[in-house]
């Protein structure tokens, strides 16, 4: 329109000749300006294009325009459990299942402090009951993982830095052995001595290491725990070696024990130290089968029953960390011993069996009349065979038995209703992961 304007002002013979020339000018113009477009969505489709980031590992890609690399992954389980255990209540359910589907990522970026990563793993989960439960049918949302680490340091929600076998080779969501797998909010510094041994000193939130403080005498005051809130935090360390024929790890934790005063539950606490000392060891086993492993791990309490692992599928046989008198605190003690060996017959079939024992004592023998225990014993094994058609795809099944016993079992209004009891496990388990 502009140009038809224009030519009727331009006079004489060259007004054809002029008006084409203006012409022309346009369409070289608006062939400059199509070509100048073209190059610009030309460029940005090479900066979206996803590059391999072959150095963080298999299946990370940098983020586009970004040095960042991120891997996005996640697995889905199916799981149907069959189980019962001693007297198990008419109203709980000896049948259940449990779906999962999990979301992964992992971004890692290269700075001169060392790599900067960001992980973050859910759960999304509907399962149809509570273990050695009732139910309800619902839906759960877990997280977990999600840390930063970053110069050697860990901050956020990750597995406990006290931790070495932490349930390797037990599948599905509900089923555990005896010893330590947990995870909580911590903060963390990792020195790396020399490659493959480092050492680690961790501030870990207490709230998911209380076992409770309960009254010596119930009778005379309650049965209630007595619990204090917290203070300090779990001061966990540990020294760890990574080597070609597997791993060691020696771990400690102090835990605060912090309770209210039987004849003041307003204002006064009672307070001490609880410890734990944990040791482990994998070995790889290529002669036996390629990524085999064996597992053997320890540990020793005081005032500090969560570090043992416990199995207590009827609830009646988990200690506390200690019995609290009128003459102050008394802590309870135990130890442990787990096993574990990972078989893989070839590439589509694999076998596990793992197995535990822990023993604890409540030391107070004030307790031990009231409660009818002097202590408990704690036992249980199990195993799984697996198949493998494909790549990423497996279908498992699984089964566990767990056995409790109280020590030293006196009938009383405060004790076990039964001297022990056991617990048997099956688990159908369907798992694909990307």
């Amino acid at each position: 329109m502009a140009f038809a304007r224009l030519s009727p002002r331009i006079g004489g013979a060259r007004a054809p000749l002029a008006a084409a020339a203006l012409l022309g000018l346009a369409s070289t113009v608006g062939t400059a300006q199509d070509s100048r477009a073209a190059d610009l969505l030309t460029v940005k489709a090479k900066d979206a294009y996803m590059r391999a980031c072959t150095a963080q590992g298999e299946g990370f890609y940098y983020i586009p325009g970004t040095d960042t690399c991120i891997r996005v992954g996640g697995y889905a389980w199916a799981e149907g459990y069959y189980n019962t255990y001693t007297q198990y209540p008419a109203e709980n359910d000896k049948s259940y299942s449990v779906a999962t589907g999990a979301l992964i990522l992992d971004a890692r970026t290269e700075t001169d402090y060392g790599t900067l990563r960001s992980y973050f793993e859910t759960r999304f989960r509907w399962r149809t009951s509570d273990p050695w439960s009732d139910g309800p049918n619902k839906a759960e949302l877990e997280v977990w993982n999600i840390y930063v680490q970053f110069a050697g340091f860990t901050f956020g929600h990750a597995q406990s830095f006290f931790d070495f076998y932490a349930n390797a080779n037990v599948l599905g969501t509900d089923p555990a052995t005896i010893g330590d797998d947990t995870r909580i909010n911590l903060l963390a510094y990792t020195y790396e001595f020399t490659k493959g041994l480092s050492a680690t000193v961790s501030f870990e939130d207490a709230a998911d290491r209380q076992s409770g403080t309960l009254a010596a005498d119930p009778a005379s005051f309650s049965s209630d725990d007595y619990l204090a809130g917290q203070v300090a935090p779990e001061i966990v360390a540990n020294l760890r070696y990574e080597g070609d024929w597997g791993s060691a790890q020696i771990s400690g934790a102090l835990h605060q024990v912090r309770a209210v005063s039987l004849l003041n539950t307003i204002s006064s606490t009672d307070s001490n130290w609880g410890y734990a000392l944990q040791a482990g060891i994998m070995f790889k086993l290529p002669a036996l089968g390629e990524e085999d492993t064996l597992y053997l791990q320890s540990a020793y309490a005081d005032g500090a029953t969560s570090y043992l692992g416990l199995q207590d599928p009827s609830g009646s046989y988990s200690p506390p960390d200690a019995f609290l008198s009128l003459g102050g605190l008394t802590r309870v003690s135990g130890w442990n011993i787990t096993a574990s060996l990972l078989h893989n017959w070839n590439e589509k079939w694999s076998s596990a069996l793992f197995g535990g024992y822990a023993s604890y004592d409540f030391n107070n023998a004030e307790a031990q009349a009231f409660y009818g225990a002097s202590g408990g014993k704690n036992y249980n094994v199990g195993g799984y065979l697996a198949f493998a058609p494909v790549k990423h795809f497996s279908i498992a099944l699984q089964y566990d038995y767990t056995y409790n016993s109280a020590a030293s079992y006196l009938p009383t209004d405060f004790s076990p209703e039964l001297s022990s009891v056991a617990a048997n496990r099956v688990l159908l388990f369907v798992s694909r992961d990307f």
